[in-house]
């Protein structure tokens, strides 16, 4: 059982925190300093750390906190320990970092007994030989990379992106690119990069000039280990490698500056007397669409035979859908008002116009049959189909170009006038 003082009087400096003065306020203060910290400056100064605090949390009275067990002066003398204020322990004396070889055997501060048993050397370490194999190893792999980055510009430049092999070379050789490269490098860590342990104690947030100078010391020597200086055929080919990576990156850029289409939008497949077709090559003739109805057609061209006959050759492939792709809608009688100069443009309520939107090259395929406006998914654009396609709502600014029909003495619609009025697609295009 700890020794109580009077009440009345405050008890040693060194005593615990049960001994507290029972006199004002500020004379507790003195006694304890304001929240817990001593009233002398040099402990002050000695117990200002937020560590300090948080080994004695004390309320604002300078009591202990609740649930603590350590008195506002130091720990309680009920716990059992009486050897003064408790204070944080001394951090070890601040090292360099070190490396230590694997052939060396890293043992602990005392020098005695356990440590790291040491691998065995590589034979790139004590065979040239082997050395400039794992040279050689890493130069082909290098290499590698500078073929794939080369076949990678090629195929995007020369190679046509409507083939099957476009993607899968264009993939495959910027695997290579990357690939090759990335092996190198592991290959060169593993094979001919020296292997070390290291070891590093937790500094000071500012370093030292002798740390600066160390670490310099140690990135100069991490040079001299990499072995560029002695190693030619692997300071150039990965010097290459880098260079000619850097074409991975001037590509995207080089694909932006040439991403306008320019006049390849001015004209599409739709050529005059050109039926309508569906994707699976049915001909659309006049009924084939309910009222209120829409399909998507693309052009059948016009072929004359050797004997005259004329048939027609439906258009379905990759190109043509990018640029030709249309919406045949049929409108109930009566309600359709054509721009002036087309009002031969359509026949028995069906009218015809691009599906590609004219802000961004979206396929525009949802109408509504009570309001016959498009509605452009993408981006919800909003065009009305009795006003000729006008942009009514959403980012378009355009309307919709639009494809006059007719239909020929079998019943089969067809372009009346060839192409479409305007150019289809996106309109900052032209416009920009």
């Amino acid at each position: 059982m700890s020794d109580q003082t009077d009440p009345g009087e405050p008890g040693p400096a060194g005593a615990g925190g049960g001994d507290q003065p029972a006199g004002s306020a500020s004379e507790r203060m003195d006694y304890l300093g304001y929240q817990g910290e001593p009233a002398d400056k040099a402990d002050q100064d000695s117990m200002s750390s937020i560590f300090k605090r948080a080994k004695h949390p004390v309320d604002t009275s300078g009591a202990p906190a609740g649930g603590s067990g350590v008195s506002a002066g130091g720990p309680d003398v009920a716990a059992g320990t009486s050897d003064g204020p408790e204070a944080l322990g001394t951090p070890p004396h601040q090292t360099d970092s070190s490396r230590i070889p694997e052939t060396t055997a890293m043992r602990p501060a005392g020098g005695h007994g356990g440590g790291v048993t040491p691998r065995p050397p590589r034979a790139e370490d004590v065979d040239r030989r082997a050395e400039r194999r794992a040279e050689r190893l890493i130069a082909f792999w290098f290499m590698i990379s500078v073929v794939g980055t080369v076949g990678f510009v090629i195929t995007n430049f020369v190679g046509d992106k409507h083939k099957q092999y476009y993607t899968p070379c264009l993939g495959s050789a910027l695997g290579m690119a990357v690939g090759g490269l990335g092996i190198g490098m592991i290959l060169w860590a593993k094979r001919l990069m020296p292997h070390e342990q290291a070891v590093q104690e937790r500094h000071e947030f500012t370093s030292s000039k002798e740390e600066i100078a160390t670490t310099e010391a140690e990135l100069t020597a991490g040079f001299a280990d990499t072995g560029l200086a002695r190693l030619p055929l692997l300071r150039r080919t990965l010097l290459g490698a880098g260079t000619v990576l850097g074409g991975l990156v001037v590509v995207p850029l080089l694909n932006l500056t040439n991403a306008k289409p320019g006049k390849k939008l001015d004209h599409t497949s739709w050529v005059k007397g050109a039926r309508l077709v569906t994707e699976d090559g049915r001909f659309i003739k006049l009924g084939d669409v309910s009222i209120g109805g829409i399909e998507t057609v693309f052009p059948a061209l016009p072929v004359t035979g050797a004997d005259g006959t004329v048939s027609y050759e439906p258009r379905t492939d990759v190109q043509t859908k990018a640029d030709s792709t249309t919406l045949l809608i049929r409108l109930p009688p009566g309600i359709d008002r054509p721009r002036k100069g087309r009002e031969d443009w359509s026949i028995d309520g069906h009218v015809a116009y691009s599906k590609i939107c004219s802000h961004a090259g979206c396929p525009v395929s949802l109408y509504e049959q009570q309001t016959h406006h498009l509605l452009c998914p993408c981006h919800q654009s909003v065009f009305d189909v009795l006003d000729g396609c006008r942009a009514i709502f959403g980012p378009a600014s355009r309307s919709l170009p639009q494809l006059a029909i007719a239909a020929d003495a079998n019943g089969f619609l067809y372009a009346r006038n060839g192409d479409y009025d305007e150019p289809v697609g996106a309109a900052f295009w032209e416009r920009s």
